[in-house]
């Protein structure tokens, strides 16, 4: 599987991530998901103002949100010339909300933002988290899907910077 990968949030505000530990990673969450995009999946960090316009244009909602998810295998996608990468899903992910979530919640960045693409990946397997009970049934699969990731992977390390701002946080 290819992973398309872009970065534009704000550049010096935000670690990046490992990108050829990130493309394993991204493999792997399709895996755990059971998901079952076998060719492309295109995963898109953007800046907070960028997903509040994501959300607010596309998805019809306002404010800040931590993931955006498009599975594009039942749309009638144009054809492209041979050799050309069509995403079969296309995941928005916002550092931004990651490192204030996380801080809320006690959670690193890192590990943050990999539950977002599990999150994202998820609702492209046809999980729906908009009822109570479809929530809590996402929830476990969610924590099911992160433990086994944890087994295999640093989430910290996904992201090296965030180990380093984690600690200055703490000394301040």
């Amino acid at each position: 599987m290819k992973t398309i990968f872009s970065w534009r949030p704000e550049k010096t505000i935000y670690p990046r991530p490992d990108l050829k530990m990130f493309r394993r990673f991204a493999e792997e969450a399709v895996r755990v998901t059971r998901c079952g995009i076998s060719s492309c999946l295109s995963v898109s960090f953007v800046s907070a103002s960028e997903m509040k316009k994501a959300n607010r244009e596309l998805v019809g909602h306002e404010g800040l949100t931590d993931v955006i998810s498009f599975d594009y295998r039942e749309a009638d996608m144009p054809s492209l010339p041979e050799g050309e990468d069509v995403a079969q899903a296309d995941l928005i992910v916002c550092p931004a909300a990651a490192d204030q979530q996380g801080r809320k919640r006690n959670i690193p960045y890192g590990k943050e933002l990999a539950l977002y693409v599990v999150h994202g990946l998820l609702h492209t397997a046809g999980c729906d988290d908009r009822e109570p009970e479809k929530k809590r049934k996402m929830r476990r699969r969610e924590k099911q899907c992160m433990d086994e990731l944890e087994r295999l992977f640093d989430l910290e390390k996904l992201f090296p910077g965030s180990v380093v701002q984690r600690e200055a946080r703490e000394k301040a």
